[in-house]
């Protein structure tokens, strides 16, 4: 992984709604690095926020409505205090049991499991949740308020996002060679805009910082993914491993921070190309299209200054975010795209 010379892998979501079926389609793709498929549309308890509310304190679940909130207007000192005895005594004595993300918020987590160890070598592995700070901002309160402007429940999301993403390393981590986590932080795509701007900077990488932290102490390499443009030396400040960006749509962002991807690259951190669309636009694009609008991407950040070898042997694939709100047909495509574009820019490079 130090050196992952173009693999390919998924954000982590999925149109497919058998289990099994999502897991063999990307063992058949991306076997250099697979990941659990998130399947949000089998229900909602999978979108990648609600998949991480298990127990939280003060939750309302609305399945008709297809939403859950944070009721802060009801008397939360009993259920506030339970749940920091129990996060608390998790982060003390190491053991995460109380944070396990049961089958309702990931159907596909045994099927991958069960998939993983029957491999007949171990290979690196993903895993993924949603990163803090998004989480903050698109859980809300009974008002509709994002509770990233709440001081209390703020604390409670981090700590949760910080526990459930280390109980899934600990999980696939014997399956594995290597584990790698991600931390999806969509919102921060509109960081700096007009909806939120309560948000710094400092807390960013302070927020995102500490769970990054917390996944190398399990020995994960760290990867953050942001589809959409943001202040990407925020993330790299955060401490981040691995930087996934929407290269498809906004390729040209990298050429502002390559000073900073330099500094990623030579420290033996990669940079995760989202090259292959999650639009209606995938069925557009061939191996061929994509590999070419990928390679001048690569030729533009060499007339920047850095080494093309390095820049490959330092690259990831990915798609340019989940695939959930694509077709199965849309998606499959997808997939089969960034698993041969990865096969022939491996090829090429030697």
């Amino acid at each position: 992984m130090k050196s992952p010379r173009c693999l390919a892998t998924m954000i982590g979501s999925l149109p497919h709604k058998d289990p099994r079926e999502a897991v063999e389609l990307v063992f058949k793709n991306l076997p250099e690095l697979p990941v659990w498929p998130e399947l949000p549309g089998r229900t909602f308890w999978e979108d990648m926020v609600h998949a991480h509310t298990h127990r939280l304190p003060c939750l309302v679940e609305d399945e008709a409505a297809r939403k859950c909130y944070i009721d802060t207007g009801r008397d939360c000192e009993t259920e506030l205090a339970a749940y920091y005895e129990r996060s608390m005594s998790a982060e003390q004595s190491g053991e995460l049991s109380e944070f396990a993300m049961t089958p309702r918020y990931g159907s596909a987590l045994e099927a991958t499991a069960q998939r993983l160890g029957q491999l007949p070598e171990k290979t690196a592995f993903k895993v993924q949740s949603i990163g803090p700070v998004s989480f903050q901002l698109q859980l809300h309160d009974q008002a509709g308020r994002p509770l990233y402007y709440n001081e209390t429940f703020q604390d409670v999301l981090a700590r949760q996002i910080r526990l459930q993403s280390r109980w899934l390393v600990r999980k696939f981590a014997p399956l594995a060679c290597e584990v790698v986590a991600f931390l999806d932080e969509p919102a921060l795509a509109a960081f700096g805009s007009s909806g939120y701007l309560g948000v710094s900077r400092e807390a960013v990488v302070e927020r995102l910082g500490a769970a990054i932290s917390a996944l190398k102490d399990e020995g994960a390499m760290v990867g953050v993914h942001v589809c959409g443009n943001t202040d990407f030396s925020m993330i790299l400040e955060a401490g981040a491993d691995i930087l996934n960006f929407d290269a498809y749509e906004y390729g040209g962002s990298m050429l502002v921070y390559f000073r900073e991807v330099q500094e990623l690259l030579s420290r033996g951190g990669v940079l995760a190309w989202g090259i292959v669309p999650t639009s209606d636009k995938v069925r557009e694009e061939s191996v061929a299209s994509l590999k070419d609008r990928f390679l001048g991407l690569v030729n533009e950040l060499c007339a920047q200054g850095l080494d093309r070898e390095l820049i490959l042997n330092q690259s990831m694939l990915t798609p340019a975010c989940g695939l959930g709100p694509m077709s199965p047909e849309d998606a499959e495509r997808a997939v089969a795209l960034l698993s041969g574009l990865s096969r022939s820019v491996q090829d090429e490079a030697g």
